[in-house]
């Protein structure tokens, strides 16, 4: 099924605040459910970074699921952050691709996920729960021009749309950030520990502006110990 959005008929909401401890929850296979961000974005992209948390059940080596799409006039994969089925993380920038055999992939658990690339060198490679992919070359000299659509949970497969069920992420999605720079890895390791970072100057989870569409939940607090003390009648 593909799905092709430019007016925006199912947003829900359009909001700018703080997400610390919140999650965004995709919970169905559509074409219609996904959060578009709004950052502040001029001029061309030849330096980036992403960092992410997601968490997902899903094992089927033929499914993709999304996490990050930035696509440009020019290239609807722009920057993307994906992976299909598990252990095989991918990556695309100025719509060349890249595949990250045997990183961390936990089930039912939450996985840091970060991407880095310069265009000078086309140096790229991605750091998943706190492990470093080999380096490749993608776009090399290469520059993401014109204004950005960034869209999470769903790829977008023309600017600003042309979304299909079988790209969508089941699962979730929290602490979103994107640099205009390359990260360090000390840094990448600090969120892979959930430690204290330098907030994304690009995109901040912790001052998000974003849309969301169809049926996508904002939730939380999120606990990764849950732990729950049940009483039974007498």
């Amino acid at each position: 099924m593909i799905y092709e959005h430019w007016e925006d008929p199912f947003a829900v909401s359009t909001v700018k605040h703080a997400l610390s401890g919140k999650a965004f929850t995709f919970g169905a296979e559509t074409a219609d459910s996904y959060v578009k961000l709004h950052p502040s974005l001029s001029g061309g992209i030849e330096v980036a970074s992403v960092c992410l948390r997601y968490f997902s059940d899903i094992p089927d080596k033929d499914r993709e699921q999304t996490f990050f799409s930035l696509a440009t006039r020019s290239h609807s994969n722009g920057f993307l952050l994906c992976k299909q089925g598990r252990n095989r993380h991918q990556m695309y920038i100025g719509s060349a691709k890249a595949d990250f055999w045997g990183l961390p992939d936990e089930l039912n658990g939450w996985n840091s996920f970060c991407a880095t690339w310069e265009s000078s060198t086309g140096l790229t490679q991605v750091w998943v729960n706190g492990k470093p992919s080999s380096r490749k070359s993608l776009f090399k000299g290469g520059t993401l021009r014109g204004t950005p659509v960034i869209v999470l949970g769903q790829d977008q497969d023309a600017y600003g749309g042309k979304f299909r069920s079988n790209d969508a992420l089941i699962g979730q999605l929290t602490d979103v950030h994107m640099w205009d720079r390359v990260i360090s890895p000390c840094e990448i390791m600090q969120f892979s520990e959930k430690k204290i970072v330098e907030a994304g100057n690009v995109i901040n989870w912790e001052a998000l502006d974003y849309t969301v569409f169809g049926n996508v939940i904002e939730e939380g607090p999120i606990n990764e110990n849950v732990q729950q003390n049940c009483t039974l009648p007498e």
